[in-house]
């Protein structure tokens, strides 16, 4: 009794972990039926005098240990199975536990690797497409959702391979694979985002993302960058070199389209930059640093600033302006009755770090 037990348990468990459909790697087709050709394996357990490995004839047949000939052309790994543990129960082994493998095939076959579940070799059925490849390798992993697929194909009467591009998105991207076919699932491709955003870091390049959907996905700009630049550093394929794109989110087209909406590439790194600012000092009220949100003119800079004071003279109004790449200053007049009056060319538009100083006059 005790011996019955045991055989059955080891069924159970032979049945969850041990016995794989197919006997080398990347047999996913559980519905894989048996050939001319094929090289099976068949195992008893605690009956290893039996075992054998054994090719299936021309004719379909097989010759095991106590049941002769058997002819299992057609079958599948389960019916072969049942039909050795049938015919040694019927009066050979009381409870027989038998597994059957499939060692090799010289069936047509192809080849899925990459970010698959199972990836490896596999017996090709006919009008097999590159989707149902896919599908006998476990499906693509999270890690490949989003990566290339590519189809490598050997040329008649040449050492190298065809490479096909494959989109499965495409009415007709879904190809039929054919025999020693290689079908590859490429890692996804990422992108990063730095700077004054929410949530910096690397992510998952998806189809058709743009910049707005990047940063977005970042966790958008924070109060700290809302009026920084926007850059995108990519990496010129040809040259090696970097360059940097300046994005312009607010600017649109007659089409209503954002100029400044790239289309992201792999391994592009997109940065927002902390706000600029400027500075108004003297007779104001309250005199200080503000960010430089678009289009701060001067008198916008003054009203920020609280006002003139009444000291404050419109007659003595200048701005501070850095020369580029010196450490020295520039002094610019402004006409504030002129830009009061509506002339635009006299309001003049601040830059980053530009200092606002207003003077005291005479009352």
């Amino acid at each position: 009794m005790l011996k019955w037990l045991f055989a059955v348990l080891i069924s159970i468990v032979c049945c969850l972990f041990l016995i794989p459909a197919h006997g080398f790697s990347g047999e996913g087709n559980g519905e894989y039926r048996v050939r001319p050709g094929d090289m099976i394996r068949i195992s008893v357990l605690e009956n290893e005098d039996i075992q054998s490995r054994m090719p299936v004839a021309n004719d379909g047949a097989i010759s095991f240990p106590y049941l002769g000939n058997i002819n299992v052309g057609g079958m599948t790994l389960e019916e072969i199975k049942n039909t050795v543990t049938d015919g040694l129960s019927a009066g050979y082994i009381k409870y027989p536990v038998v597994s059957v493998t499939l060692e090799s095939s010289e069936s047509p076959q192809f080849f899925v690797y990459g970010e698959v579940q199972n990836p490896g070799k596999f017996i090709l059925d006919e009008n097999t497409t590159v989707l149902m490849a896919l599908s006998q390798a476990g499906g693509v992993t999270p890690d490949g959702l989003y990566g290339s697929i590519k189809l490598r194909r050997k040329q008649t009467e040449k050492t190298e391979y065809e490479e096909i591009s494959v989109n499965l998105k495409d009415e007709n991207g879904d190809l039929s694979v054919k025999d020693e076919d290689i079908v590859i699932v490429e890692r996804n491709k990422i992108f990063y985002v730095c700077g004054k955003i929410g949530r910096p870091g690397r992510y998952t390049l998806e189809h058709n993302m743009t910049v707005i959907k990047a940063i977005s996905l970042a966790g958008g700009i924070t109060s700290e960058g809302l009026y920084g630049d926007v850059l995108i550093r990519r990496q010129n394929k040809d040259s090696g070199e970097y360059e940097d794109i300046e994005i312009n989110l607010k600017g649109y087209t007659e089409a209503g389209a954002l100029t400044g909406n790239l289309q992201i590439m792999p391994d592009d790194v997109i940065t927002v930059g902390e706000n600029k600012n400027f500075f108004v000092y003297g007779e104001v009220m309250q005199p200080g640093k503000f960010v430089l949100e678009d289009n701060i003119t001067v008198l916008k800079a003054i009203s920020l600033a609280g006002g003139f004071s009444r000291y404050g003279s419109q007659d003595k109004v200048k701005i501070l302006r850095q020369v580029r790449n010196k450490a020295e200053y520039e002094s610019i007049r402004v006409d504030i009755k002129g830009a009061v009056k509506g002339s635009a060319d006299k309001d003049i538009r601040l830059k980053p770090d530009d200092i606002v100083v207003v003077s005291e006059g005479l009352l």
